[in-house]
């Protein structure tokens, strides 16, 4: 397990060397690449859940809330939560435990 974290280690100390050498027009290419796969991780994330889905997250001040999943947008999930209020949140900060919440 630990030779798995250094290999990975290895290689993000690599990329973050090399980016250091890129020219500006470069680095313009990898900030690129890197907001398309950003946002393919957040579409992949809010497409994950269903309406109806119980799903919980971190609301304000950091407390815990349980809400149902009513609508599915292309990056955020609109939720109600068990008080009724409304929430737009990013579909990579809900969960479907408590636990992990």
């Amino acid at each position: 397990m630990q030779e798995g974290r250094d290999q990975v280690n290895n290689k993000v100390q690599k990329i973050i060397a090399d980016i250091y050498k890129m020219s500006s027009a470069e680095l313009q290419s990898i900030v690129d690449a890197v907001k398309l796969r950003r946002n393919q991780l957040h579409l992949q994330d809010a497409q994950s859940f269903r309406v109806g889905d119980t799903v919980f997250f971190r609301g304000r001040r950091n407390t815990l809330c349980e809400a149902k999943v009513e609508k599915i947008k292309v990056k955020f999930v609109l939720v109600r939560t068990l008080d009724g209020t409304r929430w737009n949140v990013p579909g990579s900060h809900l969960h479907t435990e408590a636990v992990n919440a």
